[in-house]
C-alpha cells in the first residue's frame, strides 16, 4: 500500500471509530495486535481479545473529530509508522463536552497471506498506541465514561478540508479554522493561513476550489478567504478576524461586497 493511501486509511479508521463504527478498525488489525489505550494501565493484546472487549463495552458517549495532522515514518520497507495528532470532542450524556488533544501511533506491517487466488499482500496494524492519557477511573474499561468534565460551550466543526503539506504530512483541517488561502507565485503550491498556523500545501487555486466548492470566496486572483472571518470591507480591502488585510480589485469590489453581505445574513 502506498504511503498516502495508508495515511488516508489510518485517518478513515479513526474517524469511523469515533462514529462508533468499529468494523474498519477490526478489519485492519493483525492477530497479534498490541493495543495501548488512552487511560493509564490500558493494554490488550490479540485481535480476538480486542473484539471481545469492545463487544462487552457499553456507553452513551458520542464523539466529534476535529483537526488531524498525519505523518509517516518508514523504518523498514515492510513497516510504516503512521502518527496522527488530532482534536477529539467527547460528548457526555449530561450535555457536557470535553475537547481533548490526542496522539495516535499506528505500526503497519506488510504481510503475505495465502488465499484461493494465490499469495496476496496485506497491510495490517500490529501496534496501536494512544497517548495523552486520560485520568484513570476504576469504573471504566475502554471509554472514559466517568471522566469528570466541566460543562463548556464548544463550537463543533462541520466541514473539513484534507490537504498534503510541503513537509509530506497530510492535514485534515476544520474549514472554520481557516482564515484565507493565497497562491505562491511560480509554483503549484498554496499557502493556507489558519487561526494557529501557516501551512504550505500542494496544489493550485482552481484545484482547491473544485475540491471544496462553496466553502470559500475568491476575492482576487491570488486569494481565497473564509467569509466567516471577514470583519470589515472597505475600498478596496477586506479585514479579517486576525487583523490581516487582503486586497479586492476595484472591478470586483461591488460584487464581493454584495456576496459578503449575503453571507452575513
Amino acid at each position: 500500500m502506498k504511503t498516502d493511501d495508508l495515511i488516508r486509511r489510518s485517518i478513515f479508521i479513526i474517524t469511523e471509530y469515533y462514529k462508533n463504527n468499529l468494523e474498519p478498525f477490526f478489519e485492519s488489525i493483525s492477530d497479534d495486535i498490541l493495543w495501548l489505550g488512552p487511560a493509564e494501565r490500558q493494554q490488550m493484546q490479540g485481535r480476538e481479545n480486542l473484539i471481545q472487549a469492545w463487544a462487552a463495552e457499553k456507553h452513551s458517549l458520542t464523539f466529534t473529530m476535529g483537526d488531524i495532522k498525519a505523518l509517516c515514518v518508514s523504518p523498514h520497507s515492510r513497516v510504516k509508522e503512521i502518527l496522527l495528532h488530532y482534536d477529539i470532542y467527547t460528548h457526555f450524556p449530561n450535555g457536557n463536552t470535553e475537547l481533548h488533544d490526542q496522539r495516535l501511533h499506528y505500526t503497519w506491517r506488510e504481510n503475505r497471506a495465502k488465499t484461493a487466488a494465490g499469495w496476496e499482500s496485506r497491510s495490517e496494524i500490529v501496534m496501536l498506541h494512544i497517548s495523552n492519557l486520560w485520568k484513570y477511573d476504576s469504573r471504566d474499561f475502554i471509554y472514559p465514561v466517568h471522566y469528570e468534565t466541566v460543562a463548556r460551550l464548544i463550537e463543533k466543526p462541520e466541514h473539513f478540508v484534507t490537504v498534503k503539506a510541503s513537509d509530506q504530512s497530510i492535514r485534515r483541517i476544520a474549514s472554520n479554522h481557516i482564515l484565507y488561502i493565497e497562491t505562491i507565485k511560480r509554483s503549484a503550491k498554496l499557502r493556507m493561513h489558519t487561526e494557529s498556523d501557516t501551512i504550505t500545501i500542494n496544489g493550485t487555486m482552481p484545484e482547491f476550489e473544485r475540491s471544496y466548492p462553496g466553502l470559500f470566496l475568491r476575492i482576487h486572483a491570488g486569494y481565497l478567504l473564509n467569509p466567516a472571518h471577514v470583519r470589515k470591507i472597505c475600498r478596496f480591502f477586506v479585514t479579517l478576524s486576525d487583523g490581516t488585510q487582503l486586497p479586492v480589485p476595484e472591478k470586483k469590489y461591488t460584487q464581493i461586497k454584495k456576496l459578503l453581505l449575503e453571507e452575513s445574513l
